[in-house]
């Protein structure tokens, strides 16, 4: 089954390496971290031994009819810094994580793994005694009836995650909880000095949910109204925050900065908001919104009216500011529209499209998309080569170059073009390649592969 503008990857393999991040939901960009390299390399972090089997199924996770048909399949994690890996195994029903060659205890079961950006810490939760508690770095932290996934700061020091004791919710941070509240929170979101942290608290009534910025030990935090995690986000770069409150029965946005969260700037209301972003720098909010039966898009309180179709994915504002580009579907065919751009583009419609990016001047947009059974690259119009699948474009530094991951003849590769989508270099085809990230000067490109039981990490230049 297709769905229409959704990019649809079925991989338990996933690795978040500098270079091969994909737990975002967002593409690598030439912000991202990287290593400062940019001679060919090609590095095997780790090898699978022979004797470590697979799960059956995901630990933590329950499976249906349809997965437990397929072939198990390690979970694998690589640090963004490519210093850093880790995997699951399964020994007579119980689950271990191997990270950086030594292995972990054995529990009933162990859900997401993360690593901190320079791979030297880990943290997942792990199932014991019909009890959950955080492994971080092999130590167990207390325990709950639930857990969530955790997240590492930016300085890869403090870890932050949801627990449940009895009927109350916790955001945890370093093994610290919070007073808690009988609803739930959002996932939380450090700052980018990792010394505050962000999250929504949920209540009986969309008026009463409450967005907190708290210090670390929740002794100092500041409180303002919001409505849930649908609309709550922070900008690329870690400093502000943007949020829906509700105001007489309408909505508008708020937006300010983790340093200065009682600045904070308030937008006009609405009847209905969605698809609440920022720009990768935080300097421009953008939004879809309901006012009557107008549907517009809201670039930093600037409105223009939005065609009809759904967005399955989040607006993608300019580099420049100037612009939003957004992937509607409509009668089952997507294209791309810019609002506030006047583009020379014309608006093609396809059968699927996915991963809009720009290039860091604005100038070039490109997209994934699907006409019958051929994937392509789309930029400024123009399509690229033809494909099995095409996954998650992204542009150099530089402008000058266009990176995505394809497969073809179920061989899988990394792809170098031009900015018209001319092929340039095809890399050597792999069982798994994983997003790739620019190196520090824009040269090479840092991406991991699976390669039979070899996890790999490849430095190419482009």
């Amino acid at each position: 089954m297709r769905f229409p503008c959704f990019s649809v990857i079925n991989i338990i393999l996933i690795l978040a390496l500098a270079g091969c991040n994909r737990q975002q939901e967002k593409p690598a960009t030439a912000s991202s971290p990287a290593v400062n390299e940019t001679a060919i390399a090609t590095t095997v972090l780790a090898t699978i031994a022979d004797d470590e089997k697979p799960p059956q199924t995901i630990p933590g996770h329950a499976a249906g009819p349809e997965a437990q048909s397929q072939p198990a399949s390690f979970q694998v994690i690589f640090s963004e810094s490519g210093r850093g890996v880790a995997y699951t195994v399964e020994t007579d029903g119980k689950f271990s994580v191997v990270h950086n060659n030594t292995r972990g205890k054995a529990y009933s079961a162990v859900g997401t793994i993360v690593l901190s950006s320079d791979g030297r810490r880990i943290a997942y939760r792990a199932l014991s005694d019909g009890k959950w508690r955080m492994v971080v770095d092999s130590k167990e932290g207390r325990r709950y009836d639930v857990l969530l996934s955790p997240i590492f700061s930016p300085d890869g020091q403090h870890v932050a995650y949801q627990a449940k004791a009895g009927e109350k919710w916790h955001i945890v941070v370093d093994n610290t909880p919070s007073a808690g509240t009988t609803a739930s929170y959002t996932t939380p979101e450090f700052s980018s000095d990792s010394a505050l942290i962000a999250y929504v608290e949920s209540a009986a009534s969309s008026s009463g949910m409450r967005l907190i910025v708290s210090d670390l030990t929740f002794s100092k935090q500041s409180v303002k109204r919001s409505i849930g995690d649908l609309l709550f986000t922070i900008s690329g770069d870690k400093t502000r925050i943007a949020a829906a409150q509700v105001v007489d029965n309408k909505l508008r946005v708020i937006d300010f900065s983790f340093a200065k969260p009682d600045v904070v700037h308030e937008g006009p209301l609405y009847d209905v908001i969605e698809k609440l972003t920022f720009s990768d720098d935080g300097v421009s909010v953008s939004y879809c919104a309901l006012k009557g039966r107008t549907r517009l898009m809201v670039l930093d309180n600037r409105e223009e009216l939005l065609p009809k179709g759904l967005l399955p994915q989040l607006p993608v504002v300019r580099p420049d500011n100037k612009g939003v580009g957004v992937i509607l579907t409509s009668q089952n065919r997507c294209f791309l529209h810019q609002s506030f751009y006047k583009s020379t583009e014309k608006g093609k419609k396809y059968d699927e499209a996915a991963d809009l990016a720009y290039s860091k001047d604005g100038r070039l947009s490109v997209y994934a998309a699907r006409k019958g059974e051929n994937w392509f690259v789309v930029v400024n119009g123009k399509e690229g080569p033809a494909f099995d699948r095409v996954v998650l474009p992204v542009f150099s530094p530089d402008g000058k170059r266009l990176v995505y991951r394809a497969r073809k003849d179920d061989k899988r590769f990394l792809v170098v073009a031009d900015t018209a989508g001319k092929t340039i270099k095809q890399h050597p085809a792999y069982e798994q390649v994983f997003q790739p990230v620019f190196t520090a000067d824009g040269k090479s490109v840092v991406y991991g592969v699976k390669d039979g039981n070899k996890l790999i990490c490849r430095v190419e230049g482009i």
